[in-house]
């Protein structure tokens, strides 16, 4: 099944081969890798192993390059990672060869990864995008997360999660079996948990249908459809001096009330505004056709749509009355003003729920033809084509008077919208961005030698940003906000090449070379300054490695140095009251990764990675007219030193490891002004294979696990960097002001306990 999954996987990304020799290493953390790319994967033993409701992302937080940071482990809430020194919105992910990073700002949200009980493996390239990848946004490397296929055999697999927080979660899938050569299952799953910190809960439901159709010899066609909904409430961050007074800082449990002349208003919001609804479905047909013993072709249209928004606010709620600035966008007449809002008897007029909404349509084929031409060279060239269409809106929508939302949802036509005197919705943004991309490869492989093998392509990526400004208010923005259109183009030439030796039977070295690139953001378009004018993000990815196997053991090590120039960053413009996109300069991101597994005696197993980064800004930066010393400063969120370490035991009826995580210090500025403290945790994971011989039942497993075993209060990582946490060159008007990173706390223990069985 493993090996099916790698080869479906393949289809959309150039994974290398995979090879696994007996047990899997270390719980299955690792396995013996072919690339000649540094490249890492998580097996389903693994994922199974660990957290049941956690996600992909959250399950590669043990591995080399990867800093993982959650607001909880439901899986639900909201992730960050860094990889090699990169941030999350300059890595690709992909499902299955679906691009799922946002179109627009290539941020990641783990409602689009799906069900983990549906997945077969989850792998990273840590510096390398590859060149079939169907991405714009990725200077820094590359994530895939790869689905089971359906089984040959009618059969239903039901797993039954309970664990702390009154976390529940019930999955079933159900496998048609194979007639004919099709095979189908189709899987259903419900999540709730409340928050661990504050009020408010996480709920979701997803539904996911796999169907693989075999014909002919070497033909199959496989479609994919996800459906995903969720209602959740935000988690707040913290800056460093909210964390110290409160471990358990959050949004605040109920509105605050005062009282003026006989008058009771709203004067700050609670958590009950702080949501984040989202829908999403994503569908694709993968076919593959043996045109000749010597040709394949692989065929694979998507469609991927989502539709949601998030609303975080630490103090009152949006306000919006006649007198609103920006009022000459709209006709306001039909509203009250402030004084009249304040004396009408109602604590929340005037007072809005206003989330950030954001809808896309994003249709796109990818295509590659595979021509084996002797025994020595196999040739690939391919085609991806994709135009995403993004509306992001900011609909203001009333509150009752417990200062709750009339209604969660920003829908583009939803009647609890407020509307002017001449019946137009009004936002506080209105976005419409169409981009359409386009990447055009070839790769030739050349197995030089029996030892040997060689690797160069060339890809062309070509996207355009076309951006429309609708009628918005301007807040006090001294950006045109006036209804207008922009665009801008990008393309790239981006070659790639590798070598792979196999020295022995025991040892494998390698060297890879690719050039990234990372398209600006949409914001471009529309924020002030010369944002429009940002150049791409282009990156060099330089790694040679080092791979160790025996029977029992495999270790690798890698050497990377990536450099990448014009890094884009968001900032403030102080001048037009408004955010722009900046060019900070040129990066070096140089390390070193190791990871190690094996098996010991009486069935023990371990698994280890270590990673030293060091994340180099060689620019300073220009803000509000002041050069911050930024040059020679490690980049925000990024720590220097990351360790990990588990030991395991698993006779084939009972298992257990415990896994320990260190991540060294992170700055949560540019400036390296501010930081967190380093810290260990700790996870604990238990199960047991049920006997199943006279039941109906195929196999059944109890699993148990404990996330952060020994109740560790700290810092996770950082969710907002600031340019600094401190004031440069004194005050008046030339000076650059303090602002405060903003950090997530990490999860308390939690424990969970899970039921599980296959009939």
């Amino acid at each position: 099944m493993a090996a099916l999954a790698a080869e479906e996987s393949a289809d959309s990304v150039d994974v290398g081969k995979v090879k696994v020799t007996g047990q899997n290493l270390g719980n299955g953390q690792m396995v013996v890798e072919e690339a000649g790319k540094a490249r890492t994967t998580i097996t389903k033993e693994a994922l199974e192993k660990m957290a049941p409701a956690a996600n992909a992302i959250d399950k590669l937080k043990y591995k080399p390059g990867i800093n993982v940071s959650s607001n909880d482990s439901t899986g639900l809430s909201g992730t960050t990672f860094t990889m090699r020194g990169m941030q999350s919105d300059q890595i690709g992910v992909s499902m299955d060869g679906i691009p799922i990073n946002d179109s627009g700002s290539y941020e990641l949200y783990p409602n689009l990864m799906g069900d983990p009980e549906n997945l077969g493996e989850v792998f990273a390239t840590q510096g390398s995008s590859e060149i079939d990848a169907p991405h714009i946004g990725a200077s820094g490397g590359n994530i895939g997360l790869v689905s089971l296929p359906p089984e040959k055999d009618f059969g239903v697999f039901a797993k039954q999660t309970l664990g702390s927080n009154n976390l529940t979660k019930s999955f079933v899938r159900l496998n048609t079996g194979e007639y004919m050569g099709l095979s189908n299952y189709i899987s259903v799953s419900k999540t709730n948990a409340d928050k661990w910190k504050g009020k408010g809960d996480l709920d979701a439901e997803k539904v996911e249908l796999n169907s693989l159709y075999k014909f002919g010899e070497g033909n199959s066609l496989n479609a994919i459809v996800r459906y995903h909904k969720q209602e959740n409430y935000n988690y707040a961050t913290a800056s460093k001096a909210q964390f110290k007074a409160d471990p358990r800082y959050e949004f605040a449990d109920r509105p605050t009330y005062t009282t003026v002349g006989g008058n009771t208003n709203m004067t700050a919001s609670s958590y009950a505004i702080n949501r984040n609804p989202f829908e999403n479905l994503t569908t694709q047909i993968t076919g593959r056709f043996q045109l000749d013993d010597d040709v394949t072709l692989t065929v694979m249209p998507y469609y991927y749509w989502a539709n949601g928004g998030s609303y975080s606010t630490y103090g009152n709620a949006a306000s919006l009355n006649r007198t609103s600035t920006g009022s000459n966008q709209y006709n306001l007449g039909n509203l009250g003003t402030s004084a009249d809002y304040a004396a009408d008897g109602s604590p929340t007029s005037g007072l809005y729920y206003r989330p950030s909404w954001t809808e896309t349509w994003r249709p796109g084929v990818n295509t590659k033809l595979t021509w084996m031409i002797n025994d020595e060279h196999t040739f690939d060239v391919g085609y991806w084509y994709e135009r995403a269409r993004q509306r992001q809106t900011q609909p203001f929508i009333s509150l009752d008077a417990e200062g709750k939302p009339v209604d969660i949802w920003g829908d583009f036509h939803d009647s609890n919208q407020v509307r002017d005197a001449n019946g137009t919705v009004v936002q506080g943004r209105n976005w419409f961005t169409t981009t359409p991309s386009q990447k055009l490869f070839v790769q030739d492989t050349w197995y030089a030698t029996p030892d040997l093998t060689i690797t160069a392509g060339l890809a062309y990526d070509h996207s355009e940003r076309q951006g429309e400004k609708k009628v918005s208010l301007a807040t006090g923005s001294t950006v045109d906000r006036r209804p207008g259109k922009k665009n801008q183009k990008y393309h790239e030439f981006l070659p790639s090449f590798s070598a792979k030796y196999q020295l022995d039977d025991e040892n494998q070295v390698f060297y890879n070379l690719t050039r990234n690139m990372r398209t600006p953001p949409n914001y471009v378009l529309y924020n002030a300054g010369s944002s429009i004018e940002l150049k791409p993000e282009l990156s060099w990815n330089n790694e040679v490695g080092w791979r160790f196997t025996t029977e029992d053991m495999t270790l690798g090590a890698t050497l990377f140095y990536l450099t990448f120039t014009d890094r884009q960053v968001s900032s403030y413009n102080q001048a037009a009251n408004d955010y722009e996109m900046l060019n900070v300069g040129k990066v070096i991101n140089q390390g070193v990764e190791l990871e190690w597994s094996g098996l010991l005696p009486y069935n023990f197993n371990y698994y280890a990675s270590y990673t030293y980064t060091e994340a180099e800004q060689q620019d300073s930066i220009l803000t509000r007219n002041v050069y911050l010393p930024t040059e020679g400063k490690q980049v925000a969120a990024v720590p220097k030193n990351m360790f990990n370490l588990s030991l395991g035991y698993d006779d084939g009826r009972y298992y257990g490891n415990i896994a320990g995580r260190y991540v060294g210090r992170q700055y949560g500025d540019m400036t390296n002004d501010e930081s967190i403290p380093d810290f260990v945790v700790a996870d604990l994971n238990l199960g047991v294979r049920l006997p199943v011989q006279g039941t109906a039942l195929k196999s059944a497993a109890v699993r148990f696990s404990v996330t952060n075993l020994f109740d560790k209060e700290y810092l996770s990582g950082v969710k907002s960097v600031s340019f600094n946490s401190v004031r440069y060159n004194g005050s008046g008007s030339a000076f650059a002001g303090a602002n405060s990173p903003f950090y997530t706390i990490g999860e308390e223990r939690v424990a969970s306990i899970t039921l599980e069985g296959s009939f």
